[in-house]
């Protein structure tokens, strides 16, 4: 019969084995939340990039009506209404462009996270069945020979 010695061992190998399974998957967490954490940081400097450049075409277009109405040229006719226009449509495409590079990255980190979070379970449940299978050797042969 085996030893409690042996019994004991393999309860520690048992609990040693869930510590670590359990550390691992902690881990692959806080990866998925770092890359969450990541992703929202970029959807956030995109917002306050997109109300940078619509400020700056604010105070663009306020200093073309200023100098129109200072050089007696009505501002929402003819040459500066198309440079308006076209401003305006520069800014609407940079936000466009902006906010899908800034989607793209976000979405990157995210996928990062649930791939570093998914590997790190798979290893988890790796470790567990190597560790079972250790616990299992080391029971049959306590037991054969005993």
């Amino acid at each position: 019969m085996a030893s409690a010695a042996a019994y004991a061992g393999l309860a520690l190998m048992a609990y040693s084995s869930a510590g670590q399974a359990a550390s691992t998957k902690a881990g692959g967490e806080m990866q998925r939340m770092e890359s969450e954490a990541q992703a929202e940081m970029e959807e956030l400097a995109a917002t306050q990039q997109e109300a940078d450049r619509k400020g700056r075409l604010a105070e663009a277009m306020a200093s073309q009506v200023a100098g129109s109405g200072a050089s007696g040229i009505a501002a929402f006719s003819g040459s500066p209404l198309t440079i308006l226009k076209a401003d305006v449509e520069a800014e609407e495409q940079a936000t466009r462009r902006g906010k899908f590079q800034s989607g793209l990255q976000a979405d990157a980190f995210r996928m990062r996270g649930r791939t570093a979070n998914k590997m790190a379970n798979q290893q988890a449940k790796l470790g567990l069945l190597s560790n079972i299978g250790s616990m299992a050797m080391t029971t049959y042969q306590g037991l054969n020979n005993g």
